[in-house]
């Protein structure tokens, strides 16, 4: 997508000009923009202020950021759980039904504690994971 040739400071000043009682014509005509932008950026950006509107950016930054802290750590899951089930599967025939549960177990509340950074306490915190 094509990225705005105006800042939000600029474009919530002439919707500040609007609000004042300018003409939409006058304003998109002096901009050099169509009035569909500018409704456009009255949708997106109406009631803010300046640092409201900065405050927007900064979370939109935040979340971009823990989207991709999340995405990393699952796949370090991933990959942590195809290198465990990799010997696990070739031994599993020989190897005792009650210790294949220990380990499932233990390794549902490793999961558990990574995801919720270490904070999982309770009797059931190993059944709060979606393995």
């Amino acid at each position: 997508m094509r990225r705005s040739q105006f800042t939000d400071n600029e474009i919530l000043q002439l919707l500040g000009e609007a609000s004042a009682g300018v003409p939409v014509a006058e304003i998109c005509r002096t901009a050099g923009v169509t009035t569909r932008t500018f409704y456009r950026w009255r949708r997106r950006l109406g009631g803010l202020d300046v640092p409201a509107a900065r405050q927007m950016k900064e979370l939109a930054t935040e979340n971009l950021r823990l989207r991709g802290l999340v995405s990393n750590l699952f796949e370090r899951l991933r990959s942590s759980d195809a290198d465990a089930s990799a010997p696990a599967s070739a031994g599993r025939a020989t190897d005792h039904p009650a210790r294949d549960k220990s380990q499932e177990q233990a390794r549902a509340a490793r999961i558990a504690a990574e995801k919720c950074g270490g904070a999982v306490t309770g009797r059931f915190a190993s059944l709060r994971v979606n393995p």
